[in-house]
């Protein structure tokens, strides 16, 4: 496994490059990886003069220095994979837009996706050419306000935008989905919205001719299958198998697959690729018969799954598969036997090569990961179990393989979904083998549509549309069984390391009989339970107050007491399980704070709510020895007549959202309140009049439509 030599420190330089994400520490990283490996050459070179000189001229001696040849590829690997981070990370360039931008000159950018439609704007990316006058590189993240009367950009169009670009805003809320970090591993850092009258098109397009019939064909598939399959629950599904564009699943659908441990199927990955690579070699078995019919029957497969891969878009999962099984493909046409592992590190290290960030992404790290997990384990597992009738050999294969991938990959399910599903072995049995006739009928659906043959056409859309309606309902079925999956699970990046350490000794003491592996995995698991039991003492006996907003809409009193999390805000908020899961979720969860006992309560619907340490009434949250008045447009100033406190008319922190007063200054002759917090939903002119105010009386001041969270200490 020569590969996996040198993809092990090429990925350690790439990875230590990235944390570190400085162009100068990372271009220095790399520089004294390389000069340490010359200097070593150098000695390598002299030794023998040098070994004659000292009278040490001796083979034994030779043998001693074995290890600086693989100490000395370490060294070019590892500063070879901080080299490629800097120079694939964009902000370290000299004409990088945003060291030379200015606020008023236009921004001239050529489009570089198709435009996504996001109810009321559209979503797209796009690269710069130049500000003002100036060539400038770098990436944007792109929104266009909707308006029917608007001829939008395509793919491949230069446009004219006035400057509006800015640093993509991150939430503050403690553990929520660190967006602007996600976005970075991308190589874009800014984002606009733009309104109508702030684009214009120059007429120029650009775009590369291969990637627009690409995009082009993508967009007539999508066309197709919006006709066959009107309801969005099935067309979503159809186009994440079909063209490899999950953007229009719904919510609901995506909850059902990720609760039932079956969201793999959803993304055209290496599942997809190795069902397709399996049976186009049933299917060109024959020619296996004919002169060079080997060579014609792998260049017949190859054509048709890297085709398969550009017809999807050419997505980072399939991009990596495809480049594998090649890889394994052409080793076994040349009549040597492919080592699997190999072969994964060659597709790793190309794909690092194309693009270091990669290594970043969940997906990439699940793919890779449950690939060598099923290559490591599988047989293990089949070994302990040889059945002789086939159809039950089959099943026991596909649940083996179910397993083995659960086994090497639940430490990053915790980690990046904080869940982990109980119900993964019966569900991926039907589930799987379902995607794949699902898969093959929507082929069948696109060629027939190329073809004149319209009602075998018909037929195939009829089957897509049952098929996927049956699948859907298994996966809502799994997931709404009582225990369907195990929520509310955290570890932090020292957890997950240790977690992946343990599952790897102690599974490879197990399978090895090794006494050594089996030993440390169990001292790692006790050092990974010990950490988390000292964690989940320190958080759990903790309490915090805190408010923040989410949008533009929602404002939220998150208050934690122990292992209760009490969430005061409107009903819109905590009825969508989307903003409940990148807002409250997270941030439950990393304080080892179980889905029960987070406790949504909204003061317009229950005016009067008690427990240990906590009151309501009305506008008033009385949280052990703090209050806070949250006042909006429907919990206003008539109400605060019925409110009583017992400290009187002081009150800690005053939250205003939704422009609940336009005079400040009456309700602080009512209420003398310590700070003030500017929610959601307030006019720029009403926020200066009360920051106005509070500088008058000295009061501190928050306005939360910049930084959207704010710790209230008790």
């Amino acid at each position: 496994m020569p590969m996996l030599k040198i993809l092990l420190p090429f990925s350690g330089g790439t990875l230590i490059s990235i944390i570190l994400s400085g162009g100068n520490i990372q271009l220095g990283l790399a520089m004294l990886s390389g000069i340490s490996g010359f200097t070593l050459v150098l000695y390598l070179l002299n030794r023998n003069r040098i070994l004659k000189k000292s009278g040490k001229y001796y083979s034994s001696v030779y043998y001693k220095f074995r290890w600086l040849n693989g100490f000395i590829i370490f060294l070019f690997a590892f500063g070879a994979g901080a080299i490629n981070t800097w120079l694939h990370s964009i902000n370290n360039r000299p004409d990088f837009f945003a060291d030379a931008i200015t606020q008023h000159e236009p921004l001239l950018i050529q489009i570089t996706a198709p435009l996504q439609d996001k109810g009321d704007h559209y979503k797209t990316t796009a690269k710069f050419i130049a500000t003002g006058m100036h060539q400038a590189e770098g990436k944007l993240l792109l929104y266009f306000q909707k308006d029917s009367t608007s001829q939008y950009p395509v793919y491949g169009d230069q446009v004219v935008i006035k400057n509006k670009v800015a640093l993509i805003k991150n939430s503050e809320i403690p553990f929520a989905f660190d967006f602007r970090t996600y976005m970075s591993y991308q190589g874009i850092y800014h984002s606009a919205y733009l309104k109508n009258n702030e684009w214009a098109k120059t007429g120029i397009n650009h775009g590369n001719p291969f990637w627009k019939s690409i995009y082009a064909m993508n967009l007539r598939l999508k066309k197709e299958l919006r006709s066959a399959l009107p309801d969005p629950d099935q067309r979503g599904i159809a186009e994440a198998l079909i063209v490899g564009d999950e953007s229009d699943i719904p919510n609901e659908i995506m909850t059902d697959y990720a609760g039932t441990g079956t969201v793999h199927i959803l993304s055209v990955s290496g599942l997809h690729v190795g069902l397709i690579l399996i049976g186009l070699s049933w299917i060109f078995s024959f020619l296996t018969r004919i002169p060079n019919g080997k060579f014609i029957r792998t260049i017949l497969i190859l054509s048709i799954i890297w085709a398969y891969a550009f017809l999807t878009g050419f997505s980072a999962p399939i991009a990596r598969s495809v480049i594998m099984f090649s890889i394994v493909f052409i080793g076994l046409h040349l009549g040597r036997s492919a080592n699997i592992y190999n072969s994964i590190a060659v597709a790793a290290f190309i794909l690092l090569l194309i693009d270091p960030f990669l290594m970043m992404q969940a997906s990439c790290q699940l793919s890779f990961i449950s690939l060598t997990g099923i290559v490591w384990l599988q047989p293990k597992i089949v070994s302990i179990w040889e059945p002789k009738n086939s159809i039950v050999k089959y099943i026991w294969i596909m649940a083996t393989a179910s397993i083995a991938a659960q086994i090497i990959t639940f430490p990053l399910s915790i980690y990046y979904f904080n869940q982990v599903s109980n119900y993964f072995l019966p569900a991926n049995l039907i589930v799987i083998p379902a995607s794949f006739i699902i898969l093959l009928t929507g082929v069948a659906f696109v060629f027939t549509d190329w073809s004149s043959v319209q009602w075998l056409h018909q037929l195939f859309s009829l089957m897509l549309k049952y098929c996927i309606y049956a699948l859907n309902n298994i996966a809502a079925y799994f997931n709404h069984l009582p225990g369907a999956a195990w929520n509310g699970l955290y570890i932090n990046a020292y957890g997950l390391f240790l977690l992946l350490l343990f599952v790897v000794l102690s599974v490879s003491g197990l399978v090895y009989r090794n006494k050594q592996f089996l030993s440390g995995g169990l001292i790692i698991g006790v050092l990974f339970f010990l950490m988390r039991d000292l964690d989940i003492f320190h958080r759990i006996s903790s309490r915090t107050m805190s408010v923040f907003v989410s949008g533009n809409r929602h404002t939220i009193v998150a208050l934690k007491d122990q292992n209760q999390f009490y969430v005061i805000t409107d009903s819109s908020f905590t009825n969508d399980k989307q903003l409940m899961k990148y807002n409250i979720a997270p941030y439950a969860y990393a304080n080892y704070i179980r889905p029960e006992n987070i406790i949504c309560i909204n003061p317009e619907i229950n005016p009067k709510f008690s427990r240990t340490n906590l009151m309501i009434q009305g506008s008033l949250i009385g949280f052990y020895d703090k209050n806070v008045l949250m006042l909006n447009s429907k919990l206003h100033l008539k109400s605060l007549n019925t409110i009583s406190n017992k400290n009187g008319n002081n009150v800690d922190v005053l939250v205003l959202s939704e422009n609940a007063v336009t005079s400040l200054t009456e309700l602080y002759h009512k209420f003398r309140f310590s700070s003030v917090k500017a929610a959601s939903g307030n006019k720029v002119s009403n926020i200066r009049n009360w920051e106005t105010v509070c500088i008058e009386n000295n009061i501190p001041f928050t306005n939360l439509q910049n930084n959207n969270f704010t710790y209230i200490p008790l």
